[in-house]
């Protein structure tokens, strides 16, 4: 939901030209956004042609990771912004000492691609993170196990995400497998946390250092990738606002400008440990572009322009999210079996054109009064789907 502007915002929205790294669902929300606040125009980069941020944007064909592509989406743009992590930083620095505005800063992203540094970096300013140690050799996870025991989560430093670079140790006899998945990828191994939930958070953070921050939500995973959100998170105020601390201390040392998905993990022990930094919009936002006063999407975009941040009050007392995630490998033809309530169920398809077996392919959120008949609303509008 837009917030009013006042004239100097409106004459700043309507002069500046945003370009957006990447074209998938969350170029194509925040894109979506863009547009309805005025800004002056929207382009994204996308190897895809007809990517789905092309429906409401003006889209460069092109990849990622090129120099020239980049070059390209910079001289249409005032401020360069980006939604997905593997995009090349140097290329990124390169165009910021020529002057082009990239938040988060190429330096930032840097940080956030590599997961190993952004233990070592969090960790430095004691920020809790769980037990970690850098892999050399593989004889090396010996040491871990004598360290912490088992479980242990073998992860690769970069390149990973939904799980894809992880692998579970759950014994001796799960090493030789999980080295075998990973490769000869850079690795480190990480103590499992004894987990009771998963917790999550957006922050944004402006140029001048105002911070707001969403409502802290609990994060339901399957197969590593987030199935549903629930906001607010079922967890005590003082653990929300502990896990609010400690996101705004992450983010004020990072010097992030824009706004960050933050993932926790709460053992059962009631203690909160920052998981990782997503340097965008996240899947543990989309719940806001409804049930929120400002979007994740809204709110990034006051960020990176330097406007002040707005509202982040939720407008009903509950939100449950939920991934439309792909369940065959073939052409997407989305199909209801039923009809949904349009007052309280918000559906939204990303446009993809096929469907992959746990491809995200859209998300639905459902508000209302109770926590209990909200979910159970929000697994019966996605069971009415195909796609």
């Amino acid at each position: 939901m837009n917030t009013t502007q006042n004239d100097p915002e409106a004459a700043i929205i309507a002069s500046t030209r945003i370009g957006i790294i990447g074209g998938g669902q969350l170029g194509l929300m925040l894109s979506e956004a863009a547009r309805a606040m005025g800004y002056a125009r929207v382009t994204v980069l996308d190897p895809t042609p007809d990517c789905p941020a092309s429906v409401v944007a003006e889209q460069i064909v092109g990849s990622l990771k090129d120099l020239s592509s980049l070059r390209q989406l910079a001289e249409q743009s005032d401020i360069l912004t980006y939604e997905i992590e593997h995009i090349n930083t140097e290329a990124l620095r390169t165009l910021q000492a020529e002057g082009v505005k990239i938040y988060p800063s190429p330096e930032l992203l840097a940080i956030i691609q590599n997961k190993f540094a952004q233990k070592e970096f969090l960790s430095q300013y004691g920020i809790p993170v769980a037990p970690y140690r850098s892999l050399a050799s593989a004889a090396e996870i010996e040491l871990a196990v004598r360290e912490w025991g088992y479980p242990l989560v073998l992860k690769a430093k970069k390149d990973a995400y939904d799980g894809r670079g992880n692998a579970r140790i759950n014994g001796p006899e799960d090493i030789e497998a999980a080295l075998a998945k990973l490769g000869d990828r850079e690795l480190y191994v990480e103590k499992c946390i004894e987990l009771d939930k998963e917790l999550g958070l957006m922050i944004a953070r402006n140029e001048r250092g105002e911070i707001a921050v969403h409502p802290v939500v609990e994060m339901i995973h399957e197969r590593d990738i987030c199935l549903t959100v629930i906001a607010p998170a079922p967890v005590s105020l003082e653990l929300q606002q502990e896990a609010q601390a400690i996101a705004h201390q992450a983010i004020d040392h990072l010097n992030g400008i824009g706004i960050f998905g933050v993932e926790f993990f709460l053992d059962k022990a009631g203690k909160i440990w920052l998981n990782e930094i997503a340097p965008r919009p996240h899947n543990s936002g989309h719940y806001s572009i409804e049930a929120c006063r400002t979007s994740q999407y809204t709110q990034h975009l006051r960020a990176i322009t330097n406007l002040p941040l707005t509202s982040t009050e939720m407008l009903y007392p509950v939100a449950v999210m939920e991934n439309i995630l792909g369940t065959h490998n073939g052409p997407a033809e989305p199909r209801w079996s039923q009809t949904y309530d349009p007052e309280h169920v918000f559906v939204h398809l990303y446009g993809k054109r096929e469907s992959k077996f746990d491809r995200k392919m859209g998300h639905i959120t459902v508000v209302g009064d109770d926590s209990a008949a909200v979910y159970q609303q929000a697994k019966e509008a996605r069971a009415a789907l195909s796609i």
